[in-house]
């Protein structure tokens, strides 16, 4: 058998006997999709449905109050505005309508007072639901003056903009998918070698059996290569261990998946083939890096300083490509130089219908480059007697 599949089967036996290493790189994304799509969607989704939304109001006897009631909507009367001033501040009312007199005069303006925290997400949801409500009563009584004055109703919208959806490449992702999944899929290939990282040349030191490693038939470059393998691996299935969670969760159709997934998966072959394309180098990039700090450290517990250190390297641009579509820096060619950073934003173009073959050889190149280094790195590391070094 060839060393270095030797050295990768020894490894991955070890791997798949560890329940944390198994908790953690394959059932932790899988849980964790499932989690935050069925957690935040319900919640979300619940606060959304005018049937969930309390509206508080002062007493009062406003014609428009009574039109109000017939919503979907959870009323609560009150019997001064101080009364629901005080509610607000406790956060036990979200937002609390205030109607005004009556106007005297046939077209009089109607003022209607919102009294709400600003700083309530909540209450801008419910806002957001009276506003359209009261829009389209104001233009439902515009349209009867005009009908009644023998006008045409074009004049109650003067300025019309009309949307034009222009269609680019394949059909897209979800507005959900294309934020969030990039960041799992990089998070999780990285945070996926994690718990394996630290036991892979570290905990051996400490257990004594890299010396039982170093002294078979195997060269010391062929034991790096075989571990490096291993560590790509469990990192790579941990990153598509999110990817089968947003799947599970789409096929089965669980509470919150239809509020998150409106747009629908929209992956199309061309975002698995690009997504696979620059996993592959990042993987690699990502697996030489945790091996390099766990062959550098004396113990598990100093390779585990090294690699959180480490992770903020990882989190900070990963978490940036959730905002890049917001600027114009996601179609700039130097995100593409920028490791992390290149390899979500590729994924979300290709999950947007938009790859950019160009930027997906440039993050390959980039990101084998790093990882060719790092390996390098690591090599020469084994190859010292120091790497034997323990506490």
């Amino acid at each position: 058998m060839n060393p270095i599949a030797w050295v990768y089967r020894k490894e991955v036996r070890e791997m798949l006997r560890d329940k944390r290493t198994r908790g953690a790189a394959l059932f932790g994304p899988i849980f964790l999709m499932v989690f935050f799509i069925c957690g935040f969607g319900t919640i979300i989704g619940g606060i959304a449905k005018k049937e969930n939304q309390k509206i508080h109001f002062v007493k009062s006897d406003n014609p428009i109050l009574a039109s109000l009631k017939k919503e979907k909507m959870t009323f609560i009367e009150l019997n001064t505005v101080a009364e629901g001033e005080k509610l607000v501040k406790d956060g036990k009312a979200t937002v609390v309508l205030n109607f005004g007199p009556v106007p005297s005069k046939t077209g009089g303006q109607q003022t209607i007072e919102a009294y709400f925290d600003p700083k309530s997400q909540k209450a801008q949801i419910v806002l957001g639901g009276l506003e359209k409500v009261f829009g389209q009563a104001n233009k439902t009584a515009l349209i009867a003056t005009l009908k009644k004055n023998r006008l045409p109703e074009s004049i109650a919208e003067q300025i019309k903009l009309e949307r034009k959806e222009v269609k680019i490449g394949e059909a897209g992702a979800g507005e959900f998918i294309v934020g969030m999944l990039p960041y799992l899929i990089v998070i999780w290939a990285f945070y996926g070698g994690f718990a394996l990282a630290t036991d892979l040349v570290a905990g051996e030191k400490e257990k004594i059996t890299l010396e039982t490693l170093l002294i078979t038939p195997v060269s010391r470059t062929q034991i790096v290569m075989g571990k490096f393998l291993a560590l790509s691996t469990l990192c790579l299935v941990s990153a598509l261990a999110s990817i089968f969670g947003l799947i599970l969760v789409a096929v089965l159709k669980l509470p919150g998946s239809d509020f998150m997934l409106q747009g629908g998966l929209g992956i199309s072959p061309t975002a698995g083939l690009i997504t696979i394309i620059v996993l592959l180098p990042t993987v690699a990039m990502f697996a030489s890096l945790l091996l390099a700090f766990s062959t550098y450290a004396k113990n598990s517990r100093e390779a585990q300083s090294y690699i959180s250190l480490a992770s903020f390297v990882v989190v900070i641009p990963a978490a940036f490509s959730q905002l890049i579509g917001l600027t114009d820096a996601a179609s700039q060619g130097w995100v593409n130089y920028v490791p992390v950073l290149n390899t979500a934003n590729n994924i979300r173009n290709a999950l947007l219908g938009k790859p950019d073959w160009t930027g997906t050889a440039i993050t390959v190149i980039v990101s084998g480059a790093i990882a060719t280094v790092l390996i390098g790195i690591v090599v020469r590391l084994f190859n010292r007697e120091e790497v034997l070094t323990r506490v």
